[in-house]
């Protein structure tokens, strides 16, 4: 009776097949993972609150508008909270569109300047206008 060859596996061979999954995992989570303080994010979710500091005004939305591109970015104001996502590594000019009474939209104020350059993908920033 002929004995038949069974396929043999070195070790070595299981051993580069293994570490070649690891390394693709370690890659496929660094692409499309963000680690705080080593790799900046493209993207930056910013919330926080918005005061109006004049007698009866109530804001209504802010807005961000960058230097580097012209874009502009609105968020609404609700309870005076607001949350939005503006891309890394850009300056900002900061309006904030106010209603008097929460019956009209009055008017708009300038907030100040916003230099987005952030490690982290979550920031709290309160504006008061």
């Amino acid at each position: 009776m002929q004995s038949q060859k069974q396929p043999s596996f070195r070790k070595s061979n299981i051993g580069t097949a293994a570490g070649v999954v690891i390394i693709a995992i370690i890659i496929a989570v660094a692409v499309t993972t963000t680690v705080p303080g080593i790799v900046k994010p493209k993207i930056v979710t910013l919330t926080g609150t918005v005061t109006t500091t004049g007698t009866g005004t109530i804001p209504e939305k802010i807005t961000f508008i960058s230097y580097k591109t012209g874009n502009t970015y609105v968020a609404a104001v609700y309870d005076h909270s607001y949350s939005i996502q503006l891309p890394n590594g850009e300056t900002y000019n900061v309006k904030i569109t106010y209603k008097f009474l929460g019956l009209v939209t009055v008017g708009e104020a300038d907030a100040g300047t916003l230099d987005l350059d952030s490690s982290e993908p979550f920031i709290v920033r309160n504006w008061v206008s």
